[in-house]
């Protein structure tokens, strides 16, 4: 189940490589790109002065930022994952109702792509950005989109997580993890004891339809507000109740 291409193109993976570092440092001079990326400035310039003919980056000064523009192939994209377009006041009340991180995840193809978070007021755990991609291996929405993925047998769903360490708490041996994605399947949910970040746990539950998962909702906290009956029962039980609710939401509109 190889996702690599065949035959990739340098000059493409450049521009997203110098498009992701535009985002992630909120812009970015030629220099700046240069010194974080392993391109010259020339490479750099080449790159952003086609993407700014192309109204992908803008210029104020010496720093580039990345275009509206991009928002229309976000836009599209949004409306083609029809689970980014359903109401989400069931990930609102799961928010207030818990107090945690609240994640509402896409699958796309091989991937869990975050496409909405909610944040509660008892959560302090890393921030949840729209277009972030979860691991499979070691997020709970990601575990959840992988052991219930359709047509993948337990091999390829491993190969495809490609399991590396994040925290000292993260599966990366092929049988326990093998045993954890069957669990979730079995159980219909999946839990991070940190495996993700250190100090923050997570519990999702897979949003299936017709036999093929679109999506998870997940949960997140720290360790201290995700212990004892609060993880095992409680927020399991108000997670599934919304991920039932968005399922219905899927089917009404003939998804």
């Amino acid at each position: 189940m190889d996702v690599n291409a065949r035959n990739p193109v340098k000059t493409t993976r450049t521009t997203l490589h110098i498009v992701e570092m535009l985002v992630a440092r909120d812009g970015a001079s030629v220099t700046e790109l240069a010194a974080a990326t392993p391109f010259t400035k020339g490479t750099v310039h080449n790159h952003l002065a086609t993407l700014r003919e192309s109204g992908y980056v803008t210029k104020d000064g010496d720093i580039y930022h990345v275009g509206l523009r991009f928002l229309y192939p976000a836009r599209r994209a949004t409306e083609r994952t029809r689970l980014a377009t359903v109401p989400r006041d069931a990930l609102v009340e799961l928010a207030e109702a818990t107090g945690q991180r609240i994640d509402l995840v896409a699958r796309e193809e091989h991937q869990a792509v975050l496409v909405h978070s909610e944040q509660g007021e008892k959560y302090a755990g890393p921030d949840g950005v729209a277009g972030d991609t979860l691991p499979l291996h070691c997020s709970a929405a990601g575990k959840a989109v992988l052991a219930n993925h359709d047509g993948l047998d337990a091999s390829d769903a491993i190969d495809i997580a490609d399991p590396v360490e994040r925290t000292d708490h993260t599966i990366t041996d092929t049988e326990p993890l093998r045993r954890e994605l069957e669990h979730v399947r079995d159980e219909g949910l999946a839990y991070d004891r940190g495996e993700l970040y250190a100090g923050v746990q997570g519990i999702a539950v897979p949003i299936v339809l017709s036999g093929t998962v679109r999506g998870a909702v997940g949960v997140l906290g720290i360790d201290e507000h995700m212990r004892g009956k609060t993880f095992q029962q409680d927020i399991p039980g108000l997670a599934i109740s919304a991920a039932e609710r968005l399922t219905q939401r899927l089917r009404d509109a003939g998804v």
